[in-house]
């Protein structure tokens, strides 16, 4: 195996044997502050929802059967049977990015959830993709929820969006969810993928030009070009943000991590990081 592969292995052998007797990590419990609405959400970056995205970021085996239980709990927790989506609760309803990764999860690791039909279709209808001029209103759907739905759309709701449709079977691509994936195309490519659309020369938000991974809350810059080429996608706008990695590349032909997430589930060492941002910085340039 390669090392790459070798401290994969070893890093996820360490993480499973930090599961519960729930096959979880972190649950809040009862008395918490937060428990019930962000059990396996709470805290950052250690509970379930997080850790499985970290499984998944570093490519672990997606049909490793322990990991099929935290999956199932988080999916039946997070799933608002009334409305159709996943929730957190109404403050933050309806929240992009947790049902862009839960549609990521359930992509990467297989598991076909009834739920994910009812939240394409929701987000086909309801996902907004302004740019400054709209005034979120208190009526269903978005219930003054200016954190993902205020003048300007939260950015990272719609790339984590992609994230989760870019991880769908084909077959399961119906005309809604192609419209769906245009339009997040659309928006990011508008913005030149991490750039302000009214003002080009200014990065769109603090730290996404900086090499981060695992990606959680929020993309970087690769993360986004990542996602545009599974789509196949390549267009002018994406230059600036391909020159960036490209000025990245060490004299080695390597990337380095620039930012970590802290507080993961266990201590992830900085070279196997760097190595996957490697692998896909190398992905992305391939056919650049």
């Amino acid at each position: 195996m390669s090392a790459l592969s070798d401290r994969r292995s070893e890093l996820v052998e360490r993480i499973l044997s930090l599961q519960d007797e729930d096959g979880c990590w972190n649950q809040l419990s009862p008395g918490d502050r937060y428990y019930p609405e962000l059990k396996h959400y709470a805290p950052n970056y250690k509970s379930t929802l997080w850790t499985l995205i970290l499984l998944a970021d570093i490519e672990c085996d997606p049909a490793l059967p322990e990991l099929r239980r935290p999956l199932q709990a988080i999916t039946d927790h997070f799933f608002d049977r009334e409305s159709g989506v996943y929730s957190i609760g109404k403050s933050h309803f309806p929240i992009p990015c947790l049902n862009g990764n839960m549609l990521y999860l359930h992509g990467y690791f297989g598991l076909e959830s009834d739920y994910d039909d009812r939240v394409i279709a929701f987000f086909a209808q309801y996902q907004r993709f302004d740019d400054g001029d709209f005034k979120t209103p208190s009526a269903f759907p978005y219930f003054r929820n200016k954190s993902c739905y205020g003048a300007h759309t939260c950015y990272w709701g719609v790339t984590k969006l992609l994230k989760g449709l870019s991880f769908l079977a084909e077959r399961r691509r119906k005309k809604n969810v192609k419209q769906l994936i245009q339009r997040c195309i659309d928006f990011i490519l508008l913005h030149e993928v991490c750039y302000s659309s009214s003002d080009p020369a200014r990065l769109l938000a603090g730290g996404a030009d900086q090499l981060t991974f695992p990606n959680m809350y929020h993309s970087d810059f690769l993360e986004i070009l990542w996602l545009l080429r599974r789509e196949g996608r390549s267009d002018s706008s994406m230059n600036r943000a391909l020159d960036l990695l490209k000025s990245k590349r060490q004299s080695d032909g390597t990337w380095r991590i620039e930012r970590r997430i802290p507080d993961l589930i266990t201590t992830v060492r900085s070279d196997f990081l760097s190595a996957c941002i490697t692998k896909r910085a190398e992905e992305v340039l391939h056919d650049a």
